[in-house]
């Protein structure tokens, strides 16, 4: 009967499988290399349920005809590169390589690998990338933080001083030189090493350079760069961590090497002889031969001379070696070597394959099940069988009739989810009429108005607006329309969660690059809430700059950012982390990072800011609540150091916005002219009359004050912290209240970043609980914040010639402001971002 009972019990807690069943002409077996027609997969969550024609279909499964297609298994790369792309200038390419950090590098990553995926690669090798950013992609894309293929990854290649693994030469007082961490090693126990090190930051494969390179700078291209005991070290230890081997290698000494020293596989291969390829073949060494880089290499002329030399050797020994590679059979893995040409486009790479003398189908196979066999994941991947993951894309026609239909992928699932579907979404128009029951235009209430948008901004605004012939319309029916909100205090970079200490340990192994990736969802989030502007009031690894650049250049959908960079904070107060003994750290803490003491050092710590792209200056006047050992209200800087970063930030045309929980630290920032308090928690009648009389703008953080004062209740807290936590969360409605009866200025801002981003348009509902009129709430999303920010040019109200950021929230928005957290529609720079029916 218990049994009976907890079965019972199961069956109705476990949800239904999602399934999917997949029609289409054709499907191609991976294991035996032809084409079954017609073909169906039903896919249940994330895997293959059947695979046939006869593949039955539950009640409730959705059924996607593909047509005259043919359905693949996902097909692979086991030569990859997505953390970088060449452009046209190699030049250009090594100085911003330079200039740009890991943090923002990795938006451009993110981009790539989303292309890659809609390419219909659903898995990748990663053969060798810098801080750790291959790393981070891959964690954030099986978290689920943005979207790409399964990623296989290196993190540093390794090799010898001076070899294609090292950076190019420039001077050791310039440019840091790389070490054994870097995967830069002399003799086999330094190579030993140099695997452990990738081995323990989470390496599922080992790369390295038994070669030189084409694309660097000071190596001959076909020269071995270490010794056969080295090699030997390399592979061995790899092994022995249940890690494989690739092989950089153009040489043909090098690769013979590499072969005995047991390999898994020769990347490459361009100068390769007869005689090592039917070594390869007795092994049983793969090759990945990467054609597709002679693409990019014959466009000689945007490299240095050293490398035009070798790019030309290069490709005409390849054009020679794939041929006898394949006329003796060697085992040939699918890789494109993708970044040295543009990634996206590695279907290409099967067509080279077809050109070289390989059958169509062979050349499938090497996207598929010889690659799955060499990455390792066989039992899981590579074809299309009852229960292995859900990897399926199509493509129009018959590949084996045309293999080009592999550059032209028309739908793509992984693991279940489907990522494209046939039919893309049609180009935005260039103008538009929105319509909804009411307008707020950033100050007031213009009942049934219409909003015409061409291009980026507002061209026209009014009740009587008709379309011209051609232009479509958007009604929103019973809506309140308004201005993109503007939220002058987030932090885009981080998330606190519902357990403070499992979050502070995952931060401290977590690097740069992977949090940079983390915001990325953050910022989809806010965007999608509505919130079209915010201010970054403090991020660490430029992590805020990087993704205002990525936003900006249409990496990745986000809000409008002002940075700014590390907040300042004085030695011990808020910003300056929590009290790891200093001699465990090891970055410490300086005016690089907003550590300083003293007038002379702020104004430094300020400039640095600056120089890497902050728009706004924050600093720390007080304690705060999340901070360990400092009091909340205690003034942390002196009146010169406050004064200081004031007049510098001003000096530059920097605004300047402080956290400030104190009163008497709030006294101190208004006399030094301080643009905005943050917070404010415990400012008293007085100072606020002060801030009214100096034009101090208010930003209150409801929101933080609220989620932190749960946070101590339900124990979620250290003790120290959960003291000031209830203090704030009781305090700060007095003083919300009294910044309004003294007549403060007031911008919205959340604190996001202490609570899960997206919930912005909470904080509204919040200050009206608190007294405010909905109309005013609503200007200090808007207008209010714009004003705080310098940015009521072009954003704030609805006007003509302003910048076209729309939201719609269902409903009479003035008689329930609560409604604004169910954000029904969101335009941003004249694109749609979010329609909900």
């Amino acid at each position: 009967m218990l049994l009976a009972l907890l079965s019972l019990v199961a069956a109705v807690e476990s949800p239904p499988p999602h399934r999917i069943l997949l029609r289409a002409a054709h499907l191609f077996d991976a294991r035996k290399g032809v084409l079954v027609s017609p073909a169906a997969v039903l896919v249940e969550d994330a895997r293959i349920a059947q695979v046939g024609a006869d593949a039955s279909a539950p009640a409730g499964t959705e059924t996607i005809d593909l047509g005259d297609s043919t359905l693949l298994p996902g097909l692979m790369d086991a030569h990859e590169h997505l953390t970088f792309e060449a452009g046209p200038s190699w030049y250009k390419d090594e100085v911003e390589l330079l200039q740009r950090p890991a943090t923002e590098q990795a938006h451009f990553a993110s981009a790539y690998a989303r292309r890659v995926l809609e390419a219909g690669f659903t898995t990748v090798r990663d053969l060798g990338s810098s801080e750790y950013i291959d790393l981070g992609l891959r964690n954030a894309i099986r978290d689920g933080f943005v979207v790409g293929p399964r990623m296989l990854v290196a993190l540093y290649p390794i090799g010898a001083r001076g070899g294609h693994a090292d950076i190019d030469p420039f001077p050791a007082d310039r440019i840091v030189p790389s070490g054994v961490r870097q995967g830069i090693c002399a003799g086999p126990d330094q190579c030993r090493d140099a695997v452990r090190w990738q081995a323990k930051y989470g390496a599922d494969v080992i790369k390295f350079m038994a070669s030189g390179g084409v694309l660097s700078f000071g190596d001959t291209v076909d020269a071995p760069q270490l010794t056969l005991e080295e090699m030997a070290a390399i592979v061995d230890e790899a092994h022995r961590l249940g890690r494989r081997a690739a092989a950089h290698c153009h040489g043909d000494a090098a690769a013979k090497a590499a072969i005995k020293a047991g390999v898994d596989s020769i990347e490459h291969g361009s100068f390769l002889t007869r005689e090592t390829l039917l070594s390869m073949k007795k092994a049983g060494t793969y090759l990945v031969p990467t054609l597709l880089t002679r693409l990019a290499l014959a466009k000689q002329d945007t490299f240095p001379p050293p490398i035009q030399v070798k790019a030309r050797a290069a490709m005409e020994a390849q054009a020679r070696m794939i041929k006898q590679a394949i006329e003796i059979g060697v085992r040939i893995a699918l890789g494109t070597d993708s970044a040295v040409t543009p990634h996206g486009r590695n279907g290409r790479e099967l067509a080279l394959l077809v050109e070289s003398g390989m059958k169509p189908a062979v050349a499938l196979q090497a996207a598929t099940v010889v690659d799955a066999e060499l990455l390792g994941i066989a039992d899981r991947l590579g074809a299309l069988e009852t229960g292995k993951l859900a990897d399926v894309i199509a493509v129009p026609g018959n590949p084996l009739a045309g293999i080009a239909a592999v550059e032209h992928v028309s739908f793509v699932m992984k693991e279940g989810v489907v990522f494209k579907r046939p039919s893309p979404p049609p180009p935005p128009p260039a103008r538009l009429l929105i319509r909804a029951a009411r307008v707020f235009d950033g100050e007031r209430i213009v009942p049934g108005a219409s909003v015409l948008v061409d291009g980026k901004t507002i061209a026209a605004i009014g009740p009587d607006l008709q379309p011209a012939p051609g232009i479509p319309v958007v009604d929103l029916g019973d809506a309140t329309l308004l201005p993109g909100l503007i939220d002058a205090h987030v932090h885009l970079g981080s998330e606190l969660g519902s357990d403070y200490y499992a979050e502070r340990a995952a931060s401290l192994l977590r690097f740069p690059a992977e949090q940079a990736l983390h915001a990325e969802l953050y910022a989809r989030r806010t965007l999608e809430a509505g919130v079209t502007t915010v201010r970054n009031v403090g991020s660490s690894d430029r992590i805020d700059s990087g993704l205002r650049n990525a936003i900006d250049a249409d990496l990745i959908e986000g809000p409008r950012i002002l940075a700014a960079g590390y907040a300042i904070t004085a030695s011990g107060g808020h910003g300056d982390g929590d009290p790891t003994p200093p001699d465990r750290l090891a970055t410490p803490r300086d005016p690089l990072t907003g550590v300083c003491n003293g007038p002379d050092e702020c104004r430094k710590a300020v400039r640095l800011q600056m120089k890497y792209g902050a728009d706004v200056i924050k600093f720390h006047a007080s304690g705060g609540v999340l901070s360990l050992t400092d009091p909340v209200d205690v003034p942390q800087f002196t009146q010169e150091e406050m004064a200081a970063i004031v007049d510098e930030a001003h000096q530059w045309g920097r605004k300047v916005a402080t956290h400030c929980h104190g009163d008497r630290a709030a006294k101190m920032a208004i006399k030094a002219g301080v643009d905005s308090i943050e917070h404010g928690i415990f400012l008293q009648p007085d100072t606020f009359a002060l801030m009214k009389q100096a034009g101090t703008t208010f930003v209150p953080t409801l929101m933080a004050a609220e989620t932190v004062g749960h946070m101590a209740k339900e124990g979620k807290l250290p003790p120290p912290i959960a003291v000031k936590a209830t203090a704030a969360a009781e305090a700060a409605g007095r003083a919300f209240r009294s910044a309004m009866q003294a007549g403060v200025k007031i911008a919205l801002g959340t604190d996001m970043g202490v609570q899960r981003h997206g919930g912005n348009a909470h904080e509204l509902r919040l200050m009206v609980q608190a007294g405010m009129a909905p109309a005013a709430a609503l200007r200090a999303a808007t207008l209010g914040s714009a004003e705080l920010l310098g940015v009521d040019g072009r954003v704030g109200t609805l006007r003509p010639g302003k910048v076209a950021d729309l939201i719609a929230v269902p409903g009479d928005l003035l008689a329930d402001v609560g409604r604004a957290e169910h954000v029904s529609f969101v335009m941003k720079d004249g694109k749609t971002i979010l329609r909900k029916q």
